[in-house]
């Protein structure tokens, strides 16, 4: 979904269901998640949910199935990827087994959190900056585009990530496939070749592409790959032990598989290639590990105060949803400061949000590509967490 349309959709779907969020009679706990869950998506959707507040678990469950076991019936259209499936790859025992807290999904576009972040590092260290034009990483680039206005998604690059559709990336997917998974050299000539849909800077417009360009700058600079140098500098350091740039590493046992419902059943989908996608939505995670990170972008640490409140200064382009800052959207819920990103790849749709002023954190992973955006399920979570972690945490 478009997130300059999200608005819309999210005041039609709070005006029907959300204003029951909250029973003023009940104690918030348990219950009202389990109730802000099941009204969110069906049974057939595997969630995962984590809520914490000032670094104390305030409720983790799984619902729903990680793995809905054998026989595997496929989305019925082609698997343009020709990957072989991670249950295959992993060996998986499979059945039906519910997720925890640390079953690894795939992040999708929450990736891009992380690939802003690694920016920000190396701007840390004096080795780039983000006033830095893009034409110093890549000389075919127009002269007026920064990093900052990739970073903010105001570059006006095309989308890379399609396949059918004008342009079209499918020869330079089957480059990248040909050349091993290793370069997307033919990807960014191809997506530099075309022109720009504005002057950069003059306007928003999401695109995967401006954060494929970050990760390949990144490793430029840094001299190492994207998933090498976020690992030592970022999961490292954080104990991010299921967190990883790609697939994790073997052995695997406890990982969603993607499904995704088009109105006549569940089927598996097709797993997308994290590989092509490094930088805007390639990374693998578990609601245990993203707690350990929105912990870090909240005080100085690995970071210092003035690359946190770099990250988090928005960009010049308010949407209905927030505005656009270093990989994270800025906005408000309730008068509280609300920092989030969503994703959605193949057979998953995730949810990284976090209320840094309340120091509440909420993490929805979910293996459908076809239930409700976790996005909407936020403002009663955060109502439940506000009231129930005032009720069960000490205040100073």
């Amino acid at each position: 979904m478009s997130r300059l349309h999200r608005s819309v959709a999210l005041l039609a779907y709070l005006a029907s269901s959300a204003c029951g969020w909250m029973d003023p009679t009940q104690h918030p706990g348990p219950s009202t998640v389990d109730a802000i869950v099941s009204q969110s998506f069906p049974n057939s959707v595997g969630v995962e949910l984590a809520i914490y507040r000032d670094g104390h678990l305030l409720y983790e469950h799984g619902y729903g199935l990680r793995d809905r076991g054998l026989p595997d019936v496929f989305v019925p259209i082609d698997n343009y990827w020709d990957l072989t499936q991670p249950d295959i790859v992993f060996q998986l025992r499979r059945g039906a087994f519910r997720p925890d807290a640390d079953t690894i999904f795939n992040l999708a576009s929450v990736s891009k959190e992380f690939t802003a972040a690694a920016i920000l590092l190396l701007e840390q260290d004096g080795k780039l900056s983000v006033s830095d034009p893009v034409s110093k990483y890549f000389p075919s680039v127009s002269i007026g585009m920064t990093l900052l206005n990739l970073l903010q998604q105001s570059s006006g690059l095309a989308e890379y990530n399609q396949f059918g559709d004008a342009p079209d990336f499918f020869d330079a997917y089957k480059a990248f496939i040909a050349a091993g998974q290793t370069s997307q050299q033919p990807t960014i000539d191809r997506l530099l070749g075309l022109p720009l849909k504005f002057a950069p800077g003059k306007q928003y417009d999401y695109s995967n592409s401006n954060y494929l360009l970050l990760g390949a700058i990144v490793a430029q600079v840094s001299g190492e790959s994207l998933g090498t140098f976020m690992e030592q500098r970022m999961f490292t350091p954080l104990g991010m032990h299921h967190t990883r740039q790609g697939y994790p590493s073997p052995p695997v046992t406890d990982l969603a598989l993607g499904y995704r419902d088009d109105g006549t059943g569940v089927v598996r989908a097709w797993q997308w290639n994290l590989a092509w996608l490094a930088g805007p939505g390639g990374m693998t995670s578990s609601v245990s590990d993203m707690e350990k990170w929105d912990r870090a972008v909240r005080e100085p640490g690995i970071f210092t105060q003035a690359t946190l409140t770099k990250m988090f200064t928005p960009g010049p382009f308010p949407t209905p949803v927030g505005t656009y800052a270093d990989g994270w959207f800025v906005a408000s819920l309730e008068g509280r400061r609300y920092l989030w990103h969503d994703g959605a790849l193949g057979g998953f749709q995730t949810m990284n949000a976090t209320f840094p002023d309340d120091r509440i954190d909420i993490i929805v992973l979910t293996n459908s590509g076809t239930a409700l955006d976790p996005y909407f399920a936020i403002p009663g979570l955060f109502e439940a967490a506000v009231a129930w972690g005032a009720a069960t945490i000490p205040q100073p």
